[in-house]
This record gives C-alpha cells, sequence and structure tokens, in this order.
C-alpha cells in the first residue's frame, strides 16, 4: 500500500495491498506544481488552531501550534447552540492572550464559519495553511470519532481547500495531559519521488523540525532500490529511511516505527502524509488507503497526523 492509493485490507490492522495507477511505485515522475529550483519563493505556513473546548486535547494542540509557530498563529472558536460560552476566558488562562481566541458567530453552518475564516488567509503552492484540531475521545471507538460531527465535517471539507493543510490531534482520555513536549519528531511518510511527496516535504521545511525525515515502507529489495535511486536523482537533501515490510503489511510496520519513537515519554511524533485527492466516483475508490493510516493511528498516544493534500482533478 502506498499513502493516497488505492488499496483492500483484509482485515484491520493486517494486510494492506498497494496500488497506484496515477502515481508510480517507488519511482518518480515530474512534478507538475511543485517548484524546488533556486529563486522559488521559500515556503510560508500560517498556523490556525481550532478550538472546540478547553480539554487536555486542546493544551497538547496548543503546545504543538506553539512548538511550530511559537505565538504566532491564529486561534478560533466557532460557536453553537451546545458551545461553551465561555470558551474565551478559558482559553486566555492557557495562553495569556498570546495569542487571544477569536470568536466566530457562524451565519450557516460551524464548519462554514471556518473555512470562510480561513478564506482571508493567504494560500498557494508555497503558502500552506496549517489548521490543527485538537479531539477529545472518552473511549478507543470509531463511533465516537464518527459522532464528532463539526470536528469530521471541517476535516473532510478541508481536504479539499487549496494550500490547507490538517494536523489532527486526537487524544484518547487517560492519555493526554502531559507537558509540553521536549522533542518532536517529524516523518513523511513517501511512496515515491513524485510531485505529491515532493509537496510534503516542502511543507514539512516550513515546521522547523530539526528531527525530520521521509519514510518508505519497502515491500521488496528492489522497490527499496528503485526509491532510492529516484531520490538521489531528484536531489533531495531531506533524510530517507527505508523500512521493510514484509508480507505486503504496512500496517503493524508503521506502528512499531512510530513506537519506537513515542517510546520516549518527552517526544512527539508528527507523521505527515502526502493525501491524494481525487474527483468524482474515483474519491471512493481511491481514498480507502488515506482513511486506513487514519484509523489505524487515530488513538495512538502522542502521535499527530498530519495530511498534506494533493490534487489530482
Amino acid at each position: 500500500m502506498r499513502v493516497g492509493s488505492n488499496c483492500r485490507n483484509s482485515r484491520p490492522r493486517a494486510r494492506l495491498l498497494r496500488c497506484e495507477p496515477s502515481l508510480p511505485r517507488g519511482g518518480t515522475a515530474t512534478p507538475r506544481r511543485c517548484c524546488r529550483g533556486r529563486g522559488c519563493p521559500a515556503a510560508t505556513n500560517e498556523v490556525v488552531l481550532y478550538v472546540e473546548s478547553s480539554d487536555v486535547a486542546l493544551r497538547e494542540a496548543l503546545a504543538y501550534a506553539r512548538k511550530i509557530s511559537g505565538d504566532r498563529f491564529h486561534a478560533i472558536h466557532a460557536s453553537g447552540a451546545r458551545t461553551d460560552p465561555g470558551i474565551r476566558p478559558r482559553f486566555r488562562e492557557l495562553t495569556d492572550l498570546r495569542p487571544d481566541l477569536e470568536v466566530l458567530t457562524p451565519e450557516d453552518g460551524r464548519a462554514d464559519a471556518v473555512i470562510e475564516y480561513l478564506w482571508a488567509l493567504p494560500r498557494g503552492e508555497s503558502n500552506f495553511v496549517t489548521v490543527i484540531i485538537p479531539e477529545l475521545f472518552r473511549r478507543r471507538s470509531l463511533l465516537a470519532a464518527l459522532s464528532r460531527r463539526t470536528e469530521l465535517s471541517l476535516k473532510v471539507r478541508l481536504l479539499r481547500e487549496p494550500g490547507v493543510v490538517i494536523s489532527d490531534v486526537p487524544v484518547l482520555a487517560g492519555n493526554g495531559g502531559s507537558a509540553s513536549p521536549k522533542r518532536v519528531v517529524c516523518r513523511i511518510l513517501v511512496s515515491g519521488a513524485h510531485a505529491a511527496s515532493m509537496r510534503a516535504v516542502n511543507y514539512a521545511g516550513t515546521l522547523g523540525v530539526e528531527d525530520t525525515r521521509a519514510v518508505f515502507f519497502a515491500f521488496d529489495s528492489e522497490e527499496a532500490d528503485r526509491l532510492r535511486q529516484g531520490w538521489s536523482n531528484l536531489g533531495m537533501s531531506l533524510p530517507l529511511e527505508i523500512e521493510e515490510a514484509h508480507f505486503r503489511d504496512m500496517g503493524d510496520p508503521l506502528i512499531r516505527y512510530l513506537r519506537k519513537i513515542t517510546a520516549d515519554p518527552d517526544a512527539v511524533a508528527v507523521v505527515i502524509m502526502p493525501e491524494l485527492i481525487f474527483s468524482g466516483p474515483q474519491r471512493l475508490l481511491h481514498n480507502q488507503c488515506a482513511l486506513y493510516i487514519k484509523r489505524l493511528l487515530l488513538f495512538e498516544p502522542r502521535v499527530i497526523l498530519t495530511s498534506v493534500p494533493y490534487r489530482l482533478d
């Protein structure tokens, strides 16, 4: 399986098959929309923290926002009939007005209000907007995740917004509440030396995380050699790690790899996933692998999954 591709899994966390009709497996492709030559403008990143409630998930998301942008980020809350009317003073207790919380009053839906807010921010091929979405789960349940309608709707709709990157900070009750991480480790899941991977690498450079690498899960030695050659041909300076994924199974190797990082209680793993976005009926077929990765990592402690959409219209 390669992230953003078509795949089939016969059982949860078991066998992941990979198939990429649009991008070559482990190979290279000429970037269509990725600027990486000299003279290209440096990538920028505007960070927006979505605030639903004051809880341990918010505190972890707030710590991550500060790690990647200091105090120079936006914090927004879309008010509604069931939202906390005292969320602003509670947020101020956490931030001391750096920054203050902007409360949006939706005319339509709450997700619509957030998207309208983002429209006012500069976005483009090298101008990213990261939306950080904290989510607190009382139990390890996919139904509980699906029941969070505002966050779910927001994450789905943001995938189609140009220049927007979505960082999900899920926290399972009982696993959160730790202090700000002392070490942030960033890993980019790559499926080949092509434009989608390069866009994710370009985005990762805006985070300022020293320990940043690309990771490729190879099903055989030929595939590993092909990716190494493609990575070298593109002149990528970012280190590339190649992990073995026997039996065409990426799920368990990925979990083992990340748990080696989070075994350090002071570390947080930021996983950057290039996510291919299709239009029309194709999206039902080709988005299954991205959904699998999201489900796989949803309840992993101290793992932040960041989706970098790449449109294939």
